[in-house]
């Protein structure tokens, strides 16, 4: 295993561990693994007896079978050439998890760990000098470099046949432009610029999908593809072996390009990395070392595999073993058992239109810390150890038990994660340093984002330590938690306007914030969960669905806070795929009738607030309109050629492919709305001067704006009265 470290000077150096990967196999029969001990074909170091827990609930160890290989590739070499008729009788474990994830795992490290490093005759041992439950950690001082390339175009889009025009290095505050001389010079240019720099980190945007493999295609076309090394490894880089590829999550598809990895430095591509865009370096850093996932792998993949690999190290440290494929995903149920169980969470459908003086009360973190509280874990649901004793804990309303005497390994991992959590914020709250508040910040929103997907995971079809019965036992328990908030809610005097999961907005005649957190303290001390009062709202609107006026919507709404800060969910302005026209024109609004104290004043900002919606309309008409503000994002859902109607994004992904460009399912497109057949420009073909179909966004600001106002009387057909009449004016 090859290590990089870094000094606390910022030297880097390289180290190399003797290092061999298992994987382990268990049978009811010790003489059904007589197969594995008879294939000589396989590239196996050799076997070894061990004993461990098989699974997650067991109180006893197993005999079992450990195999080791001599490289890591010889893992997926044996499990490649596996006979699965060979393991109908045979369990195996620790089969696909990542080898330097497996080594952290052995060696009880995890990435920017403080070390020590003994260097012996077979290999490396460690002092470990940090630790990965700490908050407040210090960071190495790492380097950093950016690099950004400008294609000569022959199209209208940059393409690999396209030479190269410049590229441009940024580093320590200075920009290096490599422009002079072949295509040829500029390559070699920018291998010598990097080996001068000697980063730690690089960072692109696009990278994995445009920025190094258009690179390597010059290379591979100018021939110096063996002299195109930009890692500390000495290594060329290449064309990845295999293709991005789309896959389909929680009711969407996606899209993951090849990834470009440097050896010896840590390759960011931020338009490809949730957790750097969404919680920045340290929200990264954070991830890592709590999960013990290596620093490239942890910037590419979900925060869920992230949380996994936190789950596999507590199980690894218990000795109990890791399944390669999920064999338990589901107990049996009759009908009647999956109509009590199968039910989601509390839910209290508020009424269309607008309150004043609400209190909203919030759970926090509600479904982690029920799963920790109640030590809700698929090994511990339903549990045969404590089936038939007295003291059995209990899933309301389906009487699930629940083990009382061993604490499930994803409880244990969620502990980490809320206590971790809870103390960012402490100290958020403490230093008056601005900049470790950011910091502070940043690796908490990384921990809630895992907290927050955690839940989800438990009813994964393919989570390592998931289940249905411990997902469907969260919502039973969250179910009750409501409920039982909403009657002593009651108890109080207070009325519940809207409740939803993990939230109930109350309201109660000539209440103050007092009496909030009074009521939040009793229902923290009743329930033994934390509570936090989110704020008194002056005035807040419950928005209608668009297709049925009458019904509401859960999640859409907006208000304004006593202190006069907004809080907006569900509408345009929150959603990624809306035209900034539209966002800002909704922004605009609120901000107008934020200024409202009660319901009298904010129908009387009404019309006021209408002629800010005339203003953006026009500047629309007169072409006063930035395009890029007309962009509409669409994510496609299949691959271009695979659509059968013309759908808007649709033929912006054609376009681009016509125009030699590359996409598939899963990666978004961007486009504005013309005149025409084609109807769309997606955004790589068009300039400041390209028209757009007016009468289309004015219907988009018309449908925006009754979005937010229909409640009030103003729907689509009366708007586009008032604001093309000389009510208007």
């Amino acid at each position: 295993m090859v290590l990089w470290l870094i000094t606390r000077q910022g030297k880097p150096i390289r180290l190399c561990d003797t290092w061999r990967p298992s994987i382990y196999a268990s049978a009811r029969n010790s003489s059904d693994l007589s197969p594995f001990l008879r294939r000589e074909d396989l590239p196996i170091s050799e076997f070894t007896v061990d004993y461990k827990y098989v699974d997650p609930g067991d109180f006893e160890r197993t005999k079992v079978l450990r195999i080791t290989f001599q490289r890591s590739k010889d893992v997926t070499a044996f499990i490649q050439n596996i006979n699965p008729r060979s393991l109908i009788d045979i369990r195996l474990f620790n089969v696909d998890v990542p080898a330097a994830q497996l080594y952290l795992y052995e060696k009880d490290l995890f990435p920017l760990a403080f070390v020590r490093a003994h260097i012996e005759r077979d290999g490396v041992s460690w002092e470990l000098l940090d630790d990965a439950d700490s908050c407040q950690y210090a960071t190495p001082p790492l380097r950093g470099a950016r690099i950004a390339l400008h294609v000569s175009k022959s199209g209208r889009i940059p393409t690999f046949k396209d030479p190269l025009e410049s590229i441009v290095v940024t580093a320590n505050g200075v920009v290096s432009e490599i422009n002079c001389g072949s295509e040829i010079d500029k390559l070699l240019d920018l291998v010598k610029l990097i080996r001068e720099i000697d980063p730690d980190v690089i960072l692109t945007e696009n990278g994995d999908a445009f920025v190094f493999p258009y690179l390597i295609h010059r290379a591979f076309q100018n021939q110096i593809s063996g002299q195109l090394i930009l890692d500390r490894e000495g290594t060329p880089l290449h064309h990845p072996r295999k293709p991005g590829r789309s896959y389909f999550s929680y009711g969407r598809i996606y899209y993951r390009p090849t990834p470009t990895h440097l050896l010896g430095r840590l390759h960011l591509d931020i338009s490809n990395d949730f957790i750097f865009e969404d919680c920045g370096l340290q929200g990264l850093f954070e991830i890592a070392r709590t999960c013990r996932t290596p620093l490239t792998r942890a910037s590419r993949e979900t925060i869920g595999t992230n949380m996994t690999s936190l789950q596999m190290y507590q199980a690894f440290r218990r000795d109990i073993l890791i399944p390669w494929k999920k064999n338990d995903p589901e107990n049996f149920k009759s009908a009647w058992e999956l109509l009590k169980a199968d039910r989601g969470g509390f839910i209290l459908e508020p009424k269309v239109g607008l309150f004043e003086n609400v209190g909203e009360i919030d759970f926090a973190s509600l479904y982690p810390t029920l799963m920790m509280k109640h030590n809700l874990s698929p090994e511990a649901i339903s549990c045969k150890c404590c089936a038939h004793t007295e003291t059995s804990m209990q899933v309301p309303e389906l009487h699930y038990n629940l083990c009382d005497k061993k604490v499930g390994i994803v409880p244990h991992t969620l502990r980490i994660l809320l206590h971790k959590r809870a103390q960012y914020k402490t100290l958020m709250t403490k230093t008056t340093d601005e900049r470790l508040r950011n910091v502070y910040d940043q690796r908490q929103s990384a921990l809630k984002w895992s907290l927050v997907t955690s839940f989800g995971y438990l009813g994964y079809k393919n989570a390592r330590f998931g289940k249905i019965d411990a997902h469907i036992g969260v919502c039973a328990f969250a179910r009750k938690i409501l409920r039982e908030t909403v009657e002593f809610a009651q108890e109080y005097g207070f009325s519940v306007v809207h409740g939803i999961v993990d939230s109930v907005w109350l309201t109660r005649r000539n209440s103050d914030k007092s009496n909030y957190l009074d009521l939040c303290s009793a229902i923290e001390e009743r329930l033994g969960l934390p509570v936090s009062f989110e704020g008194l709202y002056r005035w807040i609107v419950f928005l209608p669905s668009r297709i049925n006026s009458q019904l509401p919507v859960l999640n859409r709404y907006y208000g304004v806070f006593e202190n006069g800060t907004s809080k907006i969910r569900g509408i345009e302005y929150r959603r990624r795929d809306a035209p900034t026209i539209i966002k800002n024109c909704q922004r605009d609004v609120i901000a107008h009738l934020a200024s409202a104290r009660d319901r009298a004043e904010f129908l009387t900002l009404l019309p006021s607030a209408l002629q800010l919606v005339r203003s953006h309309i026009s500047r629309l008409e007169r072409g006063q309109v930035n395009v890029r503000d007309l962009l509409i994002t669409k994510q496609l859902s299949k691959n271009p050629s695979e659509y059968t109607h013309n759908v808007t994004q649709a033929i912006a992904a054609k376009q681009l492919v016509n125009e030699g460009g590359q996409i598939a399912a899963g990666q978004s497109v961007s486009y504005i709305l013309q005149n025409g057949r084609s109807s769309v420009l997606t955004s790589e073909l068009i300039d400041d001067s390209v028209p757009y179909d007016v009468e289309k966004y004015r219907q988009l600001l018309l449908e925006a704006t009754a979005g937010l106002i229909s409640p009030f009387g103003y729907d689509k057909s009366r708007l586009a009265t008032l604001l093309t009449s000389d009510h208007a004016s």
